[in-house]
């Protein structure tokens, strides 16, 4: 598969042949000893396996795996609070305050996973393809990087096992742009 875009691509993944198998940030991240995924790096299911392969990533900056997802309850309790801390990184972005999407991340994912049964509930944290979010090493603050992908920016992942795959294009606060997603068969 082959996601493509300029914009952050809320990115999940599930054993299609059991769908409470899936993606999961923190194994991810404890069985390749770092919080970064890109070329050569595995996605890890929360039982252990390995589920995707990523075999090419032309980002220049890196893939978040600790802010989890947007959601319309997150805007609706957070937006002013959230405004305050990235509002200056925000308007660089051209985001204006109050232009909060009507839905989320989560909820274009649940609407999505849907017919496979999958519930609100069981959508995962996903990989952000393409949000660099800088992370101070000693407070653990994090704030959203300037980082942009630029035209033709994308990542490559083969799957090791039969995958449902879930893709949101973030809204971005009111920003987001259009995903291309390729998907390869043997």
């Amino acid at each position: 598969i082959r996601v493509i875009g300029q914009s952050t691509a809320d990115f999940v993944v599930f054993n299609l042949r059991n769908v409470k198998e899936r993606f999961d940030q923190a194994r991810t991240k404890v069985d390749q000893g770092k919080i970064y995924v890109t070329t050569g790096d595995l996605l890890i299911s929360k039982f252990n396996n390995v589920m995707m392969t990523i075999v090419k990533d032309t980002y220049e900056g890196t893939h978040d795996m600790e802010k989890g997802m947007c959601s319309t309850s997150f805007y609706k309790k957070w937006g002013d609070k959230i405004f305050a801390i990235y509002g200056a990184t925000w308007k660089k972005l051209g985001r204006k305050r109050g232009a909060a999407p009507k839905h989320g991340c989560w909820e274009n994912l649940a609407r999505a996973l849907k017919p496979w049964k999958v519930l609100k509930e069981d959508v995962p944290s996903p990989l952000n393809v393409f949000q660099t979010m800088v992370i101070n090493g000693k407070s653990g603050a994090m704030r959203y990087a300037m980082i942009r992908p630029k035209p033709g920016t994308h990542m490559d992942l083969r799957a090791e096992m039969d995958c449902l795959v879930g893709i949101s294009a973030c809204p971005e606060g009111g920003r987001g742009r259009d995903l291309k997603v390729v998907i390869y068969r043997k």
